[in-house]
């Protein structure tokens, strides 16, 4: 494949775009953590009060992801891209100049509207944009700018704090957004095809049975809440939306918790927690490259294998924490795994139904934050009162559900064309099919450029 093949295949600078738009969200999300006490300060309150902030975010995240994301399968994904980012931006200059404590959490509220918004409708466009041949790759890029948030973004947002304002960290993510809006405006990419067209899907799959579904959410029949109905009744979609839940359940239950743990094995003082908290980022960093062995081997196999290997991760994290070797080992390793379990669940729902994309990535960034409201006050008691191996136990038996449900979405209704094209290992006949209908849109591409 030549260079101009390459770059009509994987559009490069937009998936790297909403790379940048997610590590802004991600970092104005995770970034307040350390800056509450000058935060507090600044507002002549209490840190408990500030800390009410992150709360703020999470919940209009979540209201944003299932009011504004299904509008993304009625109108242009590029868009609500650029529309979300510009509201995110908004909301991260008022909170950056906020004059009291009420117009902070203002700001707040609109950059978690605008998040809710952003996120599922960049991995709605990735099922859009991106050829199947290299979606779970991209869709690992993509993903992989949280852990980017939480390894570099929070440490340079404390960093600037720190040394001119905590008024600055936002200045700087609002003018990072500013760069993704312009990115977003001037990447190109290919046409999002209606349904019906060539080969029925827009990857160049097989007709999924609920094509048809899709079509009223972009014909506009039915309004908002059909489309929200007909995108949950899309084959398998309450399936891995379930499974996504438990897996960040279990994820959130047992990250909540880590840092104390580490802490009372290394000591209030030691540097060590931190580092390993870093370790675990930087596994979750590898869906940077490990999303193409997924698009190589089958995504609902590899979503299988990898919630499976979890589950023993998850319940002897707690039993190796006095071997530092192997804590370092384990941590690393649920990292990498967690991310490419994010990665796929993603991209999976992505390709359940084309014509509800949006709607039903915003059913993933629901079940994501609700996950992390109950993850922490389900397990919260139990941590307390019988102490972090409690907690790794419950947590590898919610992730064992999470494999069951994938496991039986992988072997439900195996012959139909979705599964075979979409969801499960390629056989050469449906490869050559995708790659035929790939190689036709980066033609029409190339043909279409000035």
């Amino acid at each position: 494949m030549d260079g101009g093949q390459r770059a009509a295949g994987f559009p490069l600078l937009t998936v790297l775009a909403l790379m940048a738009g997610i590590f802004a969200v991600g970092s104005e999300e995770l970034v307040v953590s350390p800056l509450l006490p000058d935060m507090s300060e600044s507002f002549d309150t209490s840190v408990a009060v500030m800390g009410l902030s992150v709360s703020v975010y999470g919940v209009c995240t979540a209201i944003g992801a299932l009011i504004f994301a299904p509008l993304g399968d009625r109108m242009s994904r590029r868009v609500g891209l650029v529309t979300g980012m510009t509201v995110f931006v908004a909301g991260t200059l008022l909170c950056a100049s906020a004059g009291s404590l009420g117009m902070f959490f203002a700001g707040r509220a609109l950059a978690g509207l605008a998040t809710g918004a952003f996120v599922p409708t960049a991995y709605a466009f990735v099922g859009d944009q991106i050829p199947y041949r290299h979606r779970a790759r991209a869709m690992g890029i993509v993903v992989s700018s949280w852990s980017l948030s939480l390894v570099l973004g929070v440490p340079m947002g404390d960093f600037v704090g720190q040394r001119v304002g905590w008024r600055w960290t936002f200045g700087l993510l609002t003018v990072l957004g500013v760069l993704v809006i312009g990115v977003l405006f001037r990447a190109g990419g290919r046409a999002r095809p209606a349904p019906g067209g060539p080969s029925g899907t827009q990857d160049g799959a097989a007709p999924a049975p609920d094509d048809s579904v899709g079509t009223p959410a972009r014909q506009g029949d039915g309004g908002w809440s059909r489309s929200v109905v007909q995108a949950f009744r899309a084959p398998k979609v309450l399936v891995y939306v379930l499974a996504t839940f438990l897996n960040m359940l279990g994820f959130y239950g047992m990250y909540t918790y880590l840092g104390s743990a580490l802490q009372y094995r290394f000591g209030d003082e030691s540097s060590s927690t931190s580092l390993m908290i870093l370790l675990y980022g930087l596994g979750f960093a590898t869906s940077f490259v490990t999303g193409k062995w997924a698009d190589d081997l089958g995504k609902e196999r590899v979503l299988v294998g990898l919630l499976a290997g979890l589950v023993p991760a998850l319940a002897v994290i707690p039993l190796v924490d006095h071997l530092t070797p192997l804590l370092v080992l384990c941590l690393f390793l649920w990292g990498a795994m967690q991310s490419l379990v994010v990665t796929l669940l993603s991209t999976l729902l992505s390709e359940c139904s084309p014509g509800h994309r949006g709607t039903i990535l915003a059913f993933y960034t629901l079940a994501t934050n609700l996950a992390v409201a109950l993850g922490a006050a389900l397990l919260g008691p139990l941590f307390t009162e019988y102490g972090f191996s409690a907690v790794g136990f419950v947590c590898a038996g919610i992730t064992l559900a999470a494999c069951g449900l994938s496991q039986w979405a992988r072997g439900r209704d195996a012959g139909t064309p979705a599964e075979d094209h979409r969801a499960g290992p390629l056989t050469e006949d449906h490869r050559a099919e995708l790659l035929t209908e790939d190689r036709r849109v980066e033609a029409a591409d190339r043909e279409d450029r000035p």
